[in-house]
């Protein structure tokens, strides 16, 4: 019996080694194939949602969740849940998280997904720029990072206390000093 215990943990032992093995196996006549080359163009980034068609005056508004600073005349595509494709182009208006987009190809829908498609080589938008009042360029960039935490082990960097202002000597003669204590006869009656 202690034999037969023996040889059975042997046998489990060894049939991990074994699928293993059968693995690499297969591993090695699968890397002998040639893989078809990459056809995909690029990534496709989700701008939003068409909450608008027109179809008289040939323009969707798309309803984004964040402020995207696409420019006009880019080419974009919205897709339908039934996989129905619409090439759109991005127009120069712009209120809030809409933006307008030219109908070119198709026909879209209401809530269909408008996707902006990024070729490998493309070199992001630049920064948007405003002319200051001495006359130079200053770009609109945030000061701060908002997804940037600090290092636990940063110094502390304490900010100036502020000038105290002059604190008024005696109070103003027309205001009372105490608040009257309410009528109570003016209350309605309590109803039970």
């Amino acid at each position: 019996m202690p034999c037969f215990r023996i040889i059975c943990i042997l046998v489990l032992l060894g049939l991990p080694s074994c699928s293993f093995l059968m693995g690499k196996a297969v591993g090695w006549k699968l890397s002998s194939k040639k893989l078809p080359a990459d056809n995909r163009m690029g990534e496709a980034k989700l701008i939003g949602v068409i909450e608008l068609v027109n179809p008289e005056q040939n323009y969707v508004l798309i309803n984004c969740e964040q402020r995207l600073n696409i420019p006009a005349g880019t080419e974009i595509v919205s897709q339908g849940a039934d996989g129905s494709k619409t090439k759109l182009k991005v127009t120069p208006e712009r209120k809030g998280n809409y933006i307008t987009a030219d109908i070119t190809e198709g026909t879209p829908q209401l809530r269909d997904i408008v996707l902006y498609k990024v070729k490998p080589g493309d070199v992001p938008a630049p920064a948007p720029a405003t002319v200051s009042a001495s006359g130079a360029v200053v770009p609109l960039t945030p000061v701060m990072q908002a997804d940037v935490i600090p290092p636990l082990d940063a110094p502390f960097q304490p900010i100036a206390p502020l000038k105290p202002s002059p604190a008024p000597t005696q109070p103003p003669a027309n205001l009372p000093t105490e608040e009257p204590a309410p009528d109570l006869s003016k209350l309605p009656p309590v109803i039970r």
